[in-house]
């Protein structure tokens, strides 16, 4: 059964710096997505991002993702590997520039699909319809959904399962959105499409290579859930995924992210087959294979004492299924 953890325990819960030495020894994951310039529902802000640093600094030890294996002594701060999922374009534009000047490391997960332009992630489209989108009815194969405010929130949720459920995946979704939907240009803001919803060009993608703080993993073509797809698939997305940015950065890529935190037997397989060396999942599903299923610790709140806490007790949260921002 999962619990709540108290306002007060947070704030006192992670404070003190011997408690340290009864936390794990292995570094600890951090797991973001978007950085963006302004407010959104689904980033973290670059001003709230910016005292997540400080906290982190001041706090733990952030580390290079080629120390993530490095075990601490009981003594030591607990170290802390900054991810970042997707790729998006304000990771170029917002976040690297802040950790540059901050100097400090992290390990980028890249999704290959909206590198091109007037491509989107599936689910970053559905965001943007769900926030953007003028109109108070939506036709979708013959049906009619009502997208009025009050509505909206069950209507998109409705859609997407819709959309998830469309074989072959992701084929079958992608084209429904590109074909059936409207293209988002036609009713969000430019620089709105930059700063939320698109993704690094291979430009962008190769400058962020070529900053030694810096790594950068594979996170698939499409951003499919990888268990969805059929094998054949689910090892084009891991392949090409893989092989594209190899050529864009020039470097080999030996890291894999799971879209969702999505996988199973067989992907675990194609990804040995492939010749990745390390998978990052959120919670691990199998425990069978620990390189390949590295878990993270998801940051999706503003507080710092959460963010504090997840640090400090992160494996405890996850065996006892507590829940936090």
């Amino acid at each position: 059964m999962s619990t709540r953890i108290s306002s007060g325990v947070l704030r006192v819960g992670w404070k003190f710096p011997y408690i340290r030495a009864f936390s794990s020894r292995h570094a600890v994951i951090l797991m973001y997505h978007g950085v963006s310039k302004e407010t959104d529902p689904h980033s973290i802000s670059i001003a709230v991002f910016e005292q997540h640093v400080k906290c982190l600094k001041e706090n733990f030890e952030i580390i290079h993702p080629d120390r993530l294996f490095e075990r601490r002594k009981a003594h030591e701060k607990i170290r802390v590997l900054l991810t970042f999922d997707d790729g998006f374009r304000n990771h170029f534009d917002v976040l690297i520039p802040e950790l540059i000047k901050q100097h400090v490391p992290a390990l980028f997960f890249v999704s290959f699909r909206h590198s091109q332009d007037g491509k989107y992630l599936w689910f970053n489209y559905l965001r943007a319809f769900k926030r953007h989108f003028a109109s108070h009815m939506f036709q979708f194969r013959g049906e009619s959904f009502d997208m009025s405010l009050s509505h909206r929130d069950a209507t998109v949720s409705r859609l997407t399962e819709l959309l998830l459920n469309l074989r072959p995946h992701p084929s079958a979704m992608y084209e429904a959105i590109e074909n059936e939907f409207p293209a988002l240009e036609e009713f969000v803001p430019a620089d709105r499409l930059a700063d939320s919803y698109s993704g690094m060009t291979p430009t962008q993608v190769a400058e962020l290579a070529s900053i030694p703080l810096f790594d950068i993993g594979a996170h698939t073509v499409n951003h499919p859930f990888l268990s969805k797809c059929d094998p054949a698939e689910s090892f084009r997305e891991l392949r090409e995924s893989k092989l594209w940015l190899e050529q864009v950065t020039g470097r080999p890529c030996k890291a894999i992210a799971y879209p969702s935190g999505n996988y199973d037997a067989r992907i675990l397989k194609q990804c040995d087959d492939l010749g990745f060396s390390r998978g990052f999942s959120v919670e691990p599903v199998l425990n069978a294979i620990p390189h390949f299923e590295l878990p993270r610790v998801g940051i999706y709140n503003e507080s710092q004492d959460i963010l504090g806490f997840k640090v400090q007790w992160g494996k405890l949260i996850r065996s006892l299924k507590i829940k936090m921002g």
